[in-house]
């Protein structure tokens, strides 16, 4: 690794405001982390059969990962280890899965980066600008798209295969 340390949070990943018992019961494995982060965001796209009051969408705005739990524990006070319906999710992007999943692999000292770049698995051909997390794992750098867990988008978001993934230098 580098002299950077992935493993301490940042301005934006920062999570000492939130309180430690919405925090508690986050699992303290990297899947288990990803997995918690993808049950408490709902992408724009995915909201249309919700009804969402437009008000919600302003949560589309948040930057921080402080901000992301405070909405996510305004719609439901719950733990953040328990997955929430779409309807009770916070509205975000790629990026808002990112933040939030660096950031909770952080509190647990997982070394952990926000990776922005272009996804090729979302049109054939195409490279489509999209963020992803990268942690630290077993000696390498594991790709993981906490937004599409569970889904099938892409096979294997938990640890994207090569190529599927491109930062802006290897595009």
């Amino acid at each position: 690794m580098t002299g950077i340390d992935y493993a301490t949070p940042g301005p934006f990943t920062d999570l000492s405001s939130v309180p430690s018992d919405a925090l508690g019961s986050v699992p303290c494995d990297a899947d288990g982390i990803v997995r918690v982060a993808s049950t408490l965001i709902v992408h724009p796209f995915d909201t249309a059969r919700l009804e969402l009051p437009e008000a919600r969408f302003a949560d589309n705005q948040l930057r921080h990962a402080a901000q992301i739990v405070a909405a996510v524990l305004r719609l439901d006070g719950a733990p953040l280890h328990v997955p929430r319906p779409a309807a009770r999710r916070v509205v975000g992007t790629c990026r808002h899965f990112t933040v939030l999943t660096v950031a909770l692999l952080r509190l647990h000292g997982i070394p952990a980066r926000a990776r922005c770049g272009f996804g090729t698995y979302f049109q054939p051909g195409f490279g489509m600008d999209h963020w992803v997390v990268e942690h630290h794992r077993d000696g390498r750098w594991v790709r993981t798209d906490a937004q599409f867990l569970g889904g099938t988008v892409v096979p294997h978001p938990e640890d994207l295969a090569d190529g599927l993934f491109l930062t802006g230098g290897e595009a």
